[in-house]
């Protein structure tokens, strides 16, 4: 029996794993077409599995239904949480990218280098070098796209959307303390 164009797609991701695989590599080595390839994508149905596209990488994912188990596996693993400070740095990089060490520290008026090397460990962001400038840039990764299930940066909460989340909630917290 032959393998389909999807089996082949569904292996090379499941091998490929968190790193996951770019279109163009994809559309080299099964071969198939890049509208090919859409149509298979969507098409792929499997009751414990996903393929999904962050910008043009392609990842084998589980699905919502194998949480439970996924979950509880997981239980015991140590966590790996990013501080404030992280998320702060990982925030002001996300929305300003390229953004230069010198702007971070300026922006939170303390030294971003335990975040920026925590952030570099995690694969969230990395160093972008230019030759007209001597100082090192950071930018977010791809990981960083998959980790926030992100398609692309543009898909970020503008400032008002993030504003007028905070108003809502706000609203709603005094709600909740009127009522008590």
């Amino acid at each position: 029996m032959e393998l389909t164009k999807i089996d082949i797609i569904e292996g090379l991701l499941y091998i490929a794993g968190d790193s996951g695989i770019h279109e163009k590599t994809l559309i080299e080595h099964v071969p198939i077409t890049k509208e090919q390839l859409e149509k298979v994508v969507d098409s792929y149905n499997k009751s414990n599995f996903v393929i999904d596209q962050h910008g043009n990488t392609y990842f084998l994912k589980t699905t919502k239904k194998m949480s439970k188990y996924i979950e509880r596996l997981l239980d015991s693993a140590p966590k790996n949480k990013l501080s404030n400070a992280a998320l702060e740095v990982l925030a002001i990089i996300a929305y300003n990218q390229p953004v230069a060490r010198g702007m971070i520290e300026e922006l939170r008026g303390v030294s971003p280098d335990g975040p920026l090397n925590t952030l570099l460990s995690k694969r969230l962001i990395e160093r972008v070098h230019f030759d007209e400038d001597r100082r090192t840039f950071f930018k977010t990764t791809q990981r960083f796209l998959e980790v926030f299930d992100l398609k692309s940066i543009d898909e970020l909460p503008t400032a008002e959307t993030i504003e007028e989340q905070e108003h809502i909630d706000l609203f709603f917290s005094n709600l909740q303390g009127e009522m008590e």
